[in-house]
């Protein structure tokens, strides 16, 4: 992954010096056409530059989703966690949209124990109570930030 991130600076550098080359020897022609044509190379240059930047995004993104789907993280149910950080869940809502949240503290009421994500405010059943019947959803009762 390294080397690749080292090319891709290599390879814009290079287009960014050869660009300049081309511009500088452009202002010292005096051929109409010449000039003409050194700035469609431009603008072809240009082109992959801004061709290059995007699959380098592309690349960077589908990097950053392969990472969610590596060993780096666990399901217990009803969270992920990271291997690095056994005791910190994760939100399931957050990490299928591959944002690593936390969720808070464990916070109890009549229907159990519940935890909130730190980034979308969405509530989680953890443990339900004893009390509560076995045919009730999961996910389907408020929690106390609701």
């Amino acid at each position: 992954m390294e080397l690749t991130v080292t090319t891709a600076w290599t390879i814009a550098k290079t287009v960014a010096e050869i660009s300049q080359r081309l511009y500088s020897f452009g202002k010292t022609l005096k051929d109409r056409e010449a000039k003409q044509r050194v700035d469609e190379i431009l603008d072809q240059v240009r082109e992959l530059k801004h061709s290059a930047s995007k699959l380098e995004d592309e690349n960077r993104e589908l990097r950053e989703k392969l990472r969610f789907k590596s060993d780096e993280y666990e399901f217990r149910n009803p969270f992920w966690y990271h291997k690095t950080k056994p005791d910190e869940p994760l939100c399931p809502t957050c990490f299928a949209t591959t944002t690593p949240a936390p969720m808070s503290q464990p916070s109890r009421d009549d229907a159990g124990m519940w935890r909130m994500c730190l980034v979308c405010r969405g509530s989680v059943l953890e443990q339900r109570s004893p009390r509560r019947s076995r045919g009730d959803s999961f996910y389907s009762e408020p929690g106390p930030w609701s």
